[in-house]
């Protein structure tokens, strides 16, 4: 990744521009390149903190064998090339209440993609923060269309500044699949203390058969950290 950053005296009310280019690229043992993707950006930063992003990514695909992709539309083998927009608008997240809006439109297997991602946030004051988000992915493809939609809530609320609760909930109609993650946290030194986190997880298995549930987890850990030296 490379990124730097420009700070105009008086340019259209701009507080600040970044311009980034990033990439990742993977190969197989064999030398097939698996994927790739170079991401090239720029955010529009303004003086009353919102911000647009304008960008654009290039993508490889690579696929070694056929998969179902959703029900009824396959995805031959093969690699793919394409290039999409990354469109990014966003309020002030700092204010008690904020929206931000993201679109990706491109090329994806063979086909097109557009994804649309808003996305509303509350916050009351440093302790309590909210957020309600919507993603819609329709695709098309050489051998069929198809939607999926998921909605995410998110809520976090901070007793102190090293105790806090967060909870999560979210529905994917794609696999009509409910699940909600909640964590406490204690912190002490450098990321260390006590957390609990509960998962519950129900639809999953409409997609998978197993002999045992395991859908539903309780996990508490503690860690803590000190000086054999001092």
């Amino acid at each position: 990744m490379l990124m730097t950053r420009f700070r105009p005296k008086d340019f259209f009310g701009i507080q600040e521009l970044r311009p980034h280019v990033t990439t990742r690229f993977f190969w197989g043992l064999d030398g097939f390149q698996e994927t790739g993707f170079m991401h090239l950006d720029n955010h529009w930063q303004f003086r009353d903190s919102t911000e647009i992003h304008t960008g654009m990514n290039l993508t490889r695909e690579g696929v070694r064998a056929p998969f179902e992709i959703y029900p009824g539309v396959l995805v031959p083998a093969g690699t793919y090339d394409h290039a999409e927009a990354q469109l990014v608008a966003m309020s002030n997240q700092g204010a008690p209440f904020s929206v931000s809006m993201r679109a990706t439109i491109g090329g994806f297997f063979g086909g097109d993609r557009v994804s649309l991602n808003p996305t509303v946030r509350m916050r009351a004051g440093d302790k309590l923060t909210a957020e309600l988000a919507y993603q819609r992915n329709d695709i098309t493809l050489p051998s069929g269309e198809f939607v999926t939609n998921l909605v995410r809530t998110r809520v976090s609320y901070s007793f102190s500044s090293r105790v806090f609760t967060q909870a999560l909930v979210q529905y994917n109609d794609r696999a009509d699949l409910w699940s909600m993650n909640f964590r406490f946290g204690w912190l002490q030194a450098a990321n260390t203390g006590l957390f609990v986190v509960y998962t519950d997880t129900h639809g999953l298995y409409d997609l998978f058969e197993r002999p045992e549930r395991t859908d539903r987890s309780l996990i508490v850990k503690y860690s803590y950290m000190f000086d054999l030296f001092r």
